[in-house]
């Protein structure tokens, strides 16, 4: 399971440049091909490897489903906090990242 939970968190930060290059660093403002060509197939790859041991672990693609969503809510927060400069301190955000946490919780343990 942490070999599943690493390659999601990979991907998940590789998507977080991938959109959001251009806005951390001009020279990226209209790369978006040069953007796809190389953070898609990384991206693809660890999503990929992800999925599939997750799924083998937990025996259900909705319970990978709902752990990986929930994830990217803690993964996400951090990222644009330190990159983007948005605080993850809204009421929004805070309910948003408590919810994600129980669904991880609710998803990994029962």
């Amino acid at each position: 399971m942490y070999l599943a939970l690493l390659c999601y968190v990979l991907g998940s930060i590789a998507v977080f440049f991938e959109h959001n290059l251009q806005f951390i660093n001009a020279w990226w403002k209209d790369k978006h091909v040069l953007s796809v060509l190389i953070f898609s197939m990384p991206i693809g790859f660890f999503y990929i490897k992800a999925w599939t041991y997750c799924v083998q672990t937990l025996g259900t693609a909705w319970s990978a489903r709902f752990l990986f969503f929930g994830l990217s809510y803690m993964i996400f927060p951090v990222l644009a906090y330190v990159f983007l400069n948005e605080s993850p301190w809204t009421a929004k955000t805070i309910l948003s990242t408590l919810l994600s946490v129980l669904i991880i919780i609710i998803q990994y343990r029962l």
